[in-house]
């Protein structure tokens, strides 16, 4: 008969280790992770999140649900239980004697045979190690237009090795590499991290060619996991087309001209890196308007039972193909080149070995600035979404960015708008907002958006004035605001990047103008009230969602209200303050407002920046 372990905490830790279940306990709102057993420590990975908040583990956490149960359980002091496909998620409250819930027991009971689906196998790491340090976008220059693509290895091999790197520098001129580190596997990936950033110091301050082959060809040799790493490596002369290369072990780049004409350039041979007598040749090429040169790794034109030759052949077939059929102009090239190579891979085999293309497009006419003034009317709102997305859109920006320039846009020109001419001397009269965006060498995106106004100085409340502020200030990486007799000037840049097809960046798809259009479907269920919201929620529309949600509240009904945001493509700070207002009226009343938007979203991002999912119940999903 076995004894009680009650009484012996050696017996109780024992025991807590050992459960046949990921056990986690949690302390505070912020939910820190005080407690974790065996099991629970696997699940994430072994990371040590011990005094850290568990949402730290972000999606290596067990239960699609645990995060958002977390939450809900500490909120509302009952014990909540989610049957998932393959698991039983259950987190219970801790009561102290005062009937007040200060912490949580989460515990997740695997119900099938197999490993479970959160244990994180070599591959797995190894790829997520991979995508965290190569380069989530790509800079966006003015008479320059790139992409990239990263395929990893099949489920069956490691991955890990494969690296790229784009760095403008001094002189307009702009650094290109891609690499192959020997083996795979986490330690290849570190391997490469340190690589690029070699590559990215010596470029940066300007190096030559030579010495940035000689700064990787140093490194290889004192580290042994580098040596055989094979590169292509390249320097562009922004301003003239001339190209000077250098390959290592690594297939040659290939051109593809503006008609759909193919040239492989001359390899110079050279060992990989950390091979041969240290001396290496260099090549000279030119590139004409319109033309795109293209980088590869050996994993992008390996094909079962054909020659590395006949892969690069076919490479370059689909690339010519794309050009010769392309309708979306010169600026899109690039991205249509590596998606068709990126088709090949995929269709060809599944890849045992990664695969990365660097694509970019030369001497294309700069891109013209914006320049456009309108009323000072809510309802103009809608054309400078218009016209400014139609302007980015030219420039293929990461989703992240474009809803950042976005947003911090139209918040500058609705604060002109609600407060530049308010004084009586413009009731007659009007007044204009005047809005310019341009792009700098660098990738520098600069915007300007001015009034002849008068600066309405902030309550010592300011509200949602001040949201909006903290909005512009949190999504560009400057803000400055200038006030005069003769008007406000609000001056804000970014650097913004375009996204690199690796499946960890989202590209910004393009805009349907009536996308924008607010729209708001209601339905009634036994459970809740549901709002779903489409469209563009700022100045010009706000209106139509208050009385929408005071609609909902009307009648005898006590029902939750369940507002879905995740079709939202602009949440402005007039959407912003009627969801407040309206969660304050509805909670006075007695009734629930519950807003679900994904975090991934346009409203979700707006709604962290702007600490309202601290005064609402937000929900990432239904």
């Amino acid at each position: 008969m076995g004894r009680a372990i009650g009484g012996d905490p050696a017996d109780v830790a024992n025991a807590f280790e050992h459960l046949p279940a990921v056990v986690w306990l949690l302390e505070g709102p912020e939910h820190v992770v005080v407690a974790a057993n065996r099991a629970a420590r696997a699940s994430v990975g072994d990371l040590d999140l011990i005094g850290m908040p568990i949402r730290l583990a972000g999606k290596a956490l067990p239960g699609t649900r645990l995060l958002d149960m977390l939450d809900e359980v500490y909120r509302e002091s009952r014990t909540l239980s989610v049957q998932e496909p393959d698991a039983l998620v259950t987190v219970r409250p801790v009561i102290d004697a005062y009937d007040v819930v200060t912490g949580l027991i989460a515990q997740v009971i695997v119900l099938s045979d197999q490993p479970p689906p959160f244990r994180r196998d070599e591959h797995e790491v190894a790829l997520d190690l991979q995508l965290a340090v190569l380069p989530h976008g790509l800079p966006v220059l003015p008479e320059i237009s790139m992409a990239a693509a990263y395929l990893p290895a099949g489920a069956n091999d490691a991955a890990g090795g494969d690296w790229f790197e784009v760095i403008p520098m001094p002189g307009r001129r702009l650094g290109l590499i891609v690499g192959d580190v020997v083996g795979h596997g986490p330690r290849a990936s570190a391997i490469m991290g340190q690589l690029r950033a070699i590559v990215a110091e010596r470029m940066l301050l300007g190096a030559e060619l030579g010495d940035v082959v000689n700064a990787l060809d140093t490194f290889a040799r004192s580290a042994p996991e580098a040596r055989g790493t094979t590169v292509c490596v390249a320097i562009l002369d922004r301003q003239s087309g001339s190209l000077e290369y250098c390959t290592r072990g690594h297939p040659p780049p290939l051109v593809v001209s503006a008609n759909g004409e193919t040239r492989v350039l001359p390899q110079p041979s050279g060992p990989p890196l950390a091979f041969g007598d240290g001396e290496f040749m260099f090549a000279q090429d030119v590139l004409w308007p319109g033309e795109t040169i293209v980088l590869y790794s050996d994993g992008a034109v390996e094909r079962p039972g054909r020659t590395i030759v006949e892969g690069i052949g076919e490479l370059a077939a689909s690339s010519a193909q794309v050009v010769r059929v392309n309708g979306n102009g010169p600026r899109a090239l690039a991205d249509r080149i590596c998606h068709g190579g990126l088709r090949l891979i995929e269709n060809g085999h599944a890849p045992r070995d990664d695969a990365s293309l660097l694509a970019v497009t030369v001497l294309l006419p700069f891109v013209d600035p914006l320049m456009m003034a309108v009323p000072a009317l809510p309802e103009k709102l809608t054309e400078v979404r218009r016209e400014l997305g139609q302007w980015l859109a030219e420039l293929r920006l990461m989703e992240d960015d474009l809803v950042a320039v976005e947003l911090s846009v139209i918040e500058a020109v609705t604060n002109s708008v609600e407060h530049a001419y308010t004084d009586p001397a413009y009731t007659d009269s009007g007044g204009a907002v005047h809005i310019e965006a341009s792009l700098d060498e660098v990738g520098g995106l600069h915007v300007r958006v001015s009034d002849t106004g008068i600066w309405k100085k902030p309550d010592a409340e300011p509200g949602f004035r001040g949201r909006g502020m903290l909005m512009m200030r949190e999504s560009m990486d400057q803000m400055r605001l200038a006030t005069t007799s003769k008007g406000t000037v609000v001056e804000m840049s970014k650097v913004v990047r375009r996204p690199v097809r690796t499946g960890a960046t989202r590209v910004a798809p393009a805009r349907d103008e009536e996308a924008d259009d607010l729209h708001i479907n209601r339905m009634s269920a036994p459970d809740s009230l549901w709002l779903t919201v489409s469209g563009a929620l700022d100045g010009g529309s706000a209106a139509r969602l208050r009385s929408a949600l005071l609609e909902a509240a009307r009648g005898g009904s006590r029902l939750p209200i369940t507002l879905v945001l995740d079709d939202v493509t602009a949440l402005g700070s007039a959407g912003l303050r009627v969801l407040t207002e309206q969660g304050r009226r509805l909670g006075d009343a007695g009734r629930v407002l519950r807003v679900v938007a994904s975090p991934s979203s346009p409203a979700g991002n707006v709604l962290s920046i702007s600490g309202v999912d601290m005064l609402l119940d937000v929900r990432s999903h239904a």
